[in-house]
């Protein structure tokens, strides 16, 4: 191992590089390829900080292509039951909110529910799965992370689930960017 380790000391600065692009691009194979090369070749003390960034910036982008693609499969029931709701729970209220407001629908409009509901069946380029899976966390500018995190300040997961599935999801994707926000702005 010390004879691989010493063969790949000659590659700290590529892999430094790879590194360092996946952290500034936040790009998941990126990511992976410095991750895993560091690994393969027992580098991890030799990048430091940058393979500790770069870890821990993998998983907190894999939990939101998770929560995204949880959000892309939900069944119709699901989402048909958000909808009917006549007088939702104020957490689904709020949960939503906060996730048409990262989307950047204006606060105003989103205080009606029966606008959230709009929103809600809205199809193709403007359907909300397709803007959660497209929303890039460099489009979020500072008023509207403070306004969503304002939003749903107070709220947890569990609270939202037992309003409303569907919500839940929407509110644990709106809270990791509002996260993921802060974390890019530091």
């Amino acid at each position: 191992a010390e004879e691989k380790r010493q063969a790949a000391l000659a590659r700290v600065g590529e892999i430094e590089i790879i590194l360092k692009r996946g952290i500034s691009d936040r790009n998941i194979d990126l990511l992976k390829s410095g991750i895993k090369q560091a690994e393969d070749n027992f580098l991890q003390k030799d990048l430091f900080p940058d393979y500790d960034n770069a870890k821990v910036l993998l998983e907190r982008l894999e939990k939101i292509e998770k929560v995204k693609k949880n959000i892309m499969e939900l069944k119709r029931p699901l989402i048909a039951e958000l909808k009917s709701m006549a007088n939702p729970p104020v957490p689904v209220i709020k949960a939503m909110t906060g996730a048409f407001l990262l989307m950047g629908e204006k606060a105003s409009y989103l205080k009606e529910w029966n606008n959230i509901v709009i929103l809600l069946n809205k199809t193709g380029q403007l359907s909300v799965k397709r803007r959660v899976q497209e929303l890039q966390i460099e489009s979020v500018t500072e008023e509207i992370a403070k306004s969503a995190e304002d939003t749903l300040f107070g709220l947890s997961s569990d609270e939202v689930y037992e309003a409303n599935q569907a919500a839940s999801l929407f509110y644990d994707w709106a809270d990791m960017i509002c996260y993921e926000y802060k974390q890019l702005k530091n």
